[in-house]
């Protein structure tokens, strides 16, 4: 498919380059031929006796004059086709070079796409098979808990993750309205966050600020959302202690434990992707916090460092501190 369409980018142009320098060429040998008026008869003198020697020499000048315009002409035409091979095998092997760069970013994003879907589907699957697991068990025996349980945790995540999907949808078609800033109290927000995590996490989570970071100028509800999803992610990945770190320019958020791979950073914000299958999630947090922060003109940059995974969010790019 790609192949093809690499082929019709190359064709296109080679045929609108040639369109364009054979029209070109018509009108220079047009033009040409204009500018130089035809050959009249050579007026002698008065005085001059009008011989017919004489007027053999008008006629061999009439003749010289045709045959170096004709000359001339062939020389140009000679040139104009020169220069015109010249220029398509140049713009042909611009063109084929290029197309390949062109195609490149479509074919990525169609093979992100298919596997966006597979993988949609088969996180869809999975819950919806437990369910209906469950509900079979209940048909046998009806007194067991666990099998409601199981059925709505299930349910749970399923609509988690429908409900992710639809926002990286709405992102993406960008019908979601860009967030108002206003004055948030980010280290007050913080502590709130810290106080509903702090059950969820077995270790001691740290907390650090710079004086005269509290209050920032952002949009509310897509801070905190990041926020939220940064924290549940560390929370399931760390171990012993999570540390908070905030400036005016920055939020961090970093845990001991599992490591992401020097080679995963980079995919770390795809849709789906998880450095571990085994931990809870359907792989969607950090790519819409990864959306969100473009939305807004933020950076975020994971890290490893000191046998941590650091996630900084940038709120100024340009001066990164």
């Amino acid at each position: 498919m790609f192949q093809k369409l690499r082929k019709r980018i190359i064709i296109i142009t080679m045929a609108v380059t040639t369109t364009v320098l054979v029209l070109s060429s018509i009108l220079i040998l047009v033009f040409s031929t204009a500018s130089r008026p035809a050959p009249g008869p050579h007026h002698e003198p008065e005085f001059q006796n009008n011989s017919s020697e004489h007027h053999f020499d008008d006629e061999e000048l009439r003749n010289f004059i045709q045959s170096d315009r004709a000359e001339g002409q062939g020389r140009l035409v000679a040139s104009l086709i020169a220069v015109d091979i010249i220029v398509e095998t140049t713009v042909l092997i611009i063109i084929v070079y290029a197309s390949k760069r062109i195609v490149e970013p479509v074919k990525n994003s169609y093979e992100r796409q298919k596997i966006f879907i597979a993988n949609a589907s088969h996180e869809l699957k999975t819950p919806l098979a437990v369910i209906q697991a469950n509900m079979e068990a209940l048909k046998v025996n009806k007194e067991n808990q666990h099998w409601k349980d199981n059925i709505e945790t299930e349910i749970n995540h399923a609509n988690k993750l429908v409900l992710d999907l639809l926002q990286l949808a709405k992102m993406d078609a960008g019908s979601i309205m860009k967030s108002t800033t206003e004055r948030v109290n980010l280290n007050a927000e913080i502590k709130k966050r810290i106080e509903m995590f702090t059950p969820k996490f077995s270790g001691k989570i740290h907390y650090t600020s710079l004086p005269g970071s509290f209050i920032h100028q952002l949009p509310k509800q897509d801070i905190l959302q990041i926020l939220d999803i940064l924290l549940d992610n560390a929370i399931k990945y760390g171990k012993q202690n999570l540390e908070i770190h905030l400036t005016k320019t920055s939020l961090s958020i970093s845990n001991d434990g599992t490591k992401v791979k020097t080679e995963d950073l980079e995919k770390i914000f795809d849709r789906f992707y998880q450095t571990d299958k085994s931990k809870e999630g359907s792989g969607l947090g950090l790519a819409i916090t990864k959306t969100l922060c473009d939305q807004n003109g933020w950076t975020i940059k994971c890290s490893n460092q000191n046998s941590r995974t650091t996630f900084t969010v940038y709120f100024n790019p340009k001066n990164r501190t």
